[in-house]
């Protein structure tokens, strides 16, 4: 029963995480066709992409040992962030193609 619970309130943080990171990278794209766009209409920065970003402009590995030894959480959040990421990419690859 507390495990159920538990996935339930994960799966309500990923889930609250990817409309962050879907906010805050659809306003960027937004921003990114319409120049005159206001920067206080951009989202902050969800806390676990900034965190992300820090481990990645490191150079080091997110990771250390095997799977098992690794936070759960961390690793959910992590998927949700690339996931996001790649298709923001994908988004302005796209727009810079038709243009």
């Amino acid at each position: 029963m507390v495990r159920a619970l538990g996935g339930r309130v994960l799966e309500e943080h990923l889930t609250k995480l990817q409309d962050a990171l879907l906010d805050y990278y659809g306003a960027l794209n937004t921003a990114s066709m319409l120049p005159g766009q206001s920067v206080a209409e951009i989202p902050e920065k969800p806390e676990a992409l900034v965190l992300y970003k820090r481990c990645k402009s490191t150079g080091l590995p997110l990771v250390e040992g095997g799977v098992s030894d690794q936070p759960h959480i961390w690793l959910e959040e992590l998927s949700v962030i690339v996931s996001v990421e790649e298709l923001h990419q994908q988004n302005l690859q796209l727009s810079q193609a038709t243009e």
